[in-house]
Formats: structure tokens, sequence, C-alpha cells
């Protein structure tokens, strides 16, 4: 960091004198053009902000103790030094009454200047070291506030959504949130937008709620949190009309640009309610947000203002997806059985125009329920007809899950392709596989780096893209090395370093899902029951009794 000097001294000479005494840069020092007495230093502190000033005691308008008086009163943090020709035990004392750090006789020689320089200097260092540890403990303190803050809010959408009894909040409505829309945001790749922060999920989370509040216009009447279960979730509740809540919304896509923070969804829901009844605008919330068109654009959906019943509500989205046929299941069965592949892939793909699921024409829901029962009826057959793939089965729902809550339809087709494709490739000699040096030296390659970097968003068909090869190949080739899946083995690894983590007890739960790569707390929850035979709370109480 370079400092500015500002130096002033009624005679030319001195000025002068100051200035060529050192190579002001060499010291990181920028030498600012000197000033003539006391009054055009005031002057010129606000344009020029020097940081440390070199001044004359015997001044004419204002002194130098004048100046320093001033100085101190008025720019406390300027560091300040005293010359002059005369030896003077009051004026020194003045001087260091005056705030001063030294004092210096003329003529001043370098070594007296460097000096007092380094110690200026030093000063300054200080400072800033100091300035930036209050500045990131008060950004800490913040993060954890705005953490706590989250948790309590969640906990009344946790404790309405799932009926979990236990789940207690000290936030109570008042007049205040007693007649508020509600709207939600929800980021669809919150991994990648981790990574910018180096997932650091309480940075991330407070940064964004930052965002949002600042095009609020920082009203205080509002409340934003991050769902604490779902981290790719964030809720604003305020008082609004109809078309301010619609700008709001456009403005938060606007904030939020598509090719930095993938797509967007904003959800309305501008009728008016109680904060005490944010769990039920919740599940209204998520019931339209399902409805967004399947494909990677920001999107801005409104919840029907009439209020329903949940049965009738339940009734119509179930109706809304695009089904099945009936018949596919027994199709789908006889071709599979009869070795039939480009039929079995007009009938997955071409029903319905699935291949052009991105294309606007079908919601998130449609894909949900067409992919739903797709991979149900291929998992049934893997298990009565070729048992020995249930792994590699699992692997591929496993990735079309992940790709569906990314709306990444490229890849969810891809992994349908994958699952397939080992369906036909069953029973062939896969001898040659192991023996290809090459690829083995891939598959350790991949194995390695799961093993550190299992928090980032690793998916097989991105594997497979970055190093260049068949995902089904790919696939194949590390479950005959390693004897699991590579899903598999990236939840093993997950898992082990959640229980890992969670011998710390400071650290939340919510925090650890996060910290393993999943962005959603429940579902972080389930694998970790399937894995260790435990929930993760479960898991950390037995720990503590150790």
């Amino acid at each position: 960091m370079k400092y500015k000097v500002l130096a002033a001294d009624d005679e030319f000479w001195s000025r002068e004198n100051i200035r060529n005494l050192i190579p002001w840069e060499e010291y990181s020092l920028e030498f600012l053009e000197p000033a003539c007495d006391g009054e055009e230093v005031m002057e010129r502190i606000e344009e020029e902000k020097p940081d440390i000033i070199l001044t004359d005691i015997n001044m004419p308008f204002l002194s130098g103790l004048e100046l320093l008086e001033r100085l101190q009163k008025e720019y406390p943090e300027i560091i300040t030094v005293a010359i002059s020709g005369y030896d003077d035990f009051d004026k020194v004392k003045g001087v260091f009454v005056s705030g001063g750090l030294d004092y210096l006789l003329k003529p001043v020689g370098k070594e007296e200047m460097v000096k007092v320089l380094t110690k200026a200097l030093n000063l300054l260092e200080e400072r800033e070291n100091t300035k930036k540890q209050d500045e990131t403990s008060r950004i800490r303190e913040h993060k954890l506030s705005s953490f706590l803050e989250d948790s309590e809010y969640s906990a009344l959408l946790s404790g309405k959504l799932y009926g979990q009894a236990d789940a207690q909040t000290y936030v109570s409505s008042t007049n205040t949130f007693s007649e508020v829309a509600t709207l939600m945001v929800k980021f669809y790749n919150i991994a990648e937008i981790a990574e910018k922060f180096e997932y650091d999920n309480l940075q991330m989370s407070w940064s964004i709620k930052s965002r949002l509040r600042e095009l609020t216009g920082l009203e205080e009447n509002v409340i934003i949190f991050n769902n604490s279960n779902k981290m790719s979730e964030f809720l604003l509740v305020k008082t609004a009309d109809a078309k301010e809540f619609r700008t709001l919304a456009e403005n938060i896509l606007r904030e939020f640009p598509l090719e930095e923070y993938g797509p967007i969804s904003v959800v309305l829901h501008e009728q008016t309610s109680s904060l005490d009844d944010i769990g039920t605008i919740y599940r209204e919330l998520i019931s339209t947000l399902v409805t967004r068109p399947f494909n990677r654009h920001h999107c801005i959906l409104s919840c029907q203002e009439e209020k329903r019943g949940e049965s009738q509500r339940s009734s119509e989205i179930q109706m809304m997806g695009k089904s099945a046929p009936a018949h596919m299941e027994t199709e789908l069965y006889h071709l599979l059985a009869t070795g039939q592949r480009s039929k079995t892939e007009k009938l997955i793909f071409k029903t319905c125009d699935f291949k052009d699921c991105d294309n606007g024409a079908w919601t998130y829901l449609d894909v949900k329920q067409y992919t739903g029962r797709l991979t149900g009826i291929l998992y049934r057959y893997v298990q009565e007809k070729c048992p020995e793939l249930t792994a590699q089965a699992e692997e591929a729902m496993d990735n079309i899950d992940y790709y569906m809550k990314c709306l990444n339809a490229p890849s969810l087709l891809a992994s349908l392709k994958i699952l397939l494709d080992s369906l036909w490739e069953r029973g062939e000699d896969k001898d040659s596989d192991s023996g290809s040096g090459s690829i083995m030296q891939q598959v350790e390659q991949i194995h390695k780096y799961m093993e550190r970097s299992y928090h980032e968003n690793i998916t097989l068909t991105a594997l497979a893209e970055e190093y260049h090869m068949d995902a089904s190949y790919l696939s194949r080739s590390f479950s005959q090395k390693y004897g699991e899946t590579i899903i598999a083995f990236l939840t093993r690894i997950r898992m082990e370093k959640a229980a890992e983590l969670m011998k710390d007890p400071d650290k939340k739960l919510e925090t650890i899902s996060f910290l393993v790569g999943y962005d959603d707390y429940n579902y972080f929850s389930r694998v970790f029951r399937k894995k260790m035979g435990c929930s993760p709370r479960d898991y950390r109480n037995n720990l503590a009794q150790l």
C-alpha cells in the first residue's frame, strides 16, 4: 500500500531539501507537492488525503503548533511530525501534547528522516491490520447473526411443513408483520455459486441476502432469510402492493444475471397474511414453483390468489403432469427383453416429445412425473431381469434426480441413455477394458480428484466430458477397478467426511451438509441415514456420549 506525505514549510529551500532528502518511491511513499503554510495544508487535506504530515513549527498565518492542534481535533488519524530550527523544550512538549509523533531539528538528515518515517509506517501498518481484523470480526459477527436468524425463521417453515414437534423459534409475529406478502427466490446453480465463495455458506448466504436487502431500499420492516434446510431458497417478507412486488421480482432477476448465477425462479405470494402463517405460505410457494418451465431461463411465477383446499390443490397438480402412457410399462418390458434398442429409445425419448423437454412446453412437474414413472419401470426391470446392474441403475437415478433439480435437460437425457446402455451391454465381454492402462490411469485420476474435491459439483456426465470418455464406459471401468460405482464412492466419501465434521459440536448439521456437497439438508439426512444407519442428529448424540 502506498501512503501519502505532505510537507509544510514557509521557506522554499526547506521544502526542496525535504523533497530531495530520500527516494520516496522506494519507501512506497507518494511525496505530495509541499505546502507553504498551515492554512494551505488544511485547505488541501480533504482532496489529497495525506497519511503523514511533516510541518515546520514557525510559519506565518497558522503556526505549526496551531496546525497540529487542529489536525488532532479534526483529523486524528493523520500522523504528524514537527520540524524546527530551534531546540525549544516548550515547543517540543507542545508537539507531543498536540499528538505529534516526533520532533526533528533542522537541517534534517537522511538517517533521521528514515527513522521517523519507519516509525510512522509501522504505526500505519498496525492501524491497517487492526482495521482489517476489526472488519473481519464485524463481518463474521454479521454472518453468524445472519445464520442464527435464518435458523429461527426456517424453523417456522420446517415445523409446519415437516411436522417437527421440537422445532423452536424465538421469532414472534407482531403487528408489523401481520399484513405482509411473501416472495421466494430459488437458485438452481447453488453449487457453482458456492464455489465463488470458496464454499463458505455463511458468506454466500449473507452476501445474497445483503444484495436482496439493497433491492428493497434497505427498508426496516423487511424480513429476508435463507432456508436453512435448502440453501438454494431465500424468502422475503414485506408489506407491498402487487405492482411493487412485481417490480422487485424483475429487479432481482437483473441483479443476478443468468450467465453468472444460472437460472432463477422468483415466486410471488401477493396475498397478505401473518408471519405466523409462513409455513402454509411456503407450501403454496413450493407448489407453484414446480409449474415453472423446465428450461434454464429466469422465471417469475405467482401463487393463485384465491384460497383453495389442500386436497383440491394437490389433485390439480397431479393432473398437470405429462404422464407416461398406461401401456408403456408392458411395451417397454417387451422391447428390453427382445433387445430392440432403437424402438426402446424411440418409445422413451419421443413419447410426448420428451427429447425436447426443455423447449418450454414441459414444466418442472411434467419432467419429474415422467422421469419418475420411467425410471420406476426401468428399475423394476433391472431388479427382476438383471439385478447385477442395480448399483448402476441407482447411480443413474441419482444423476437424473440431480440434473432435474438443476434444470439441466441435456445431462438428464444423457443419464437416461447411460442407464439404457448398461442394459444393452450386459453380458458382453469386458475383459478388454481392464487391459487398457491409459484408461485405468484416468480412472485413478478421477478417484483421487473425488477424494479431495468431494464437496464440489461432481457428476458422472461432467467427469466423462472432462476426461473425454464415454460416460457408460467410464462408469463401467470405475466399477471394475474399485468395486463400487462413482456415485456410491462419492456418497461414501461425503458421509465419512460429514461424520468426521460432526465431532465438532460447534458446527451446525445444516452447515456440515453444505460443506460436504448438499444444499438440501433433508436430502442429506436421508442419504446419511441410509449409509450410516441413523440420522445425523442421532449420530452426533451418540458421539457426545462416548
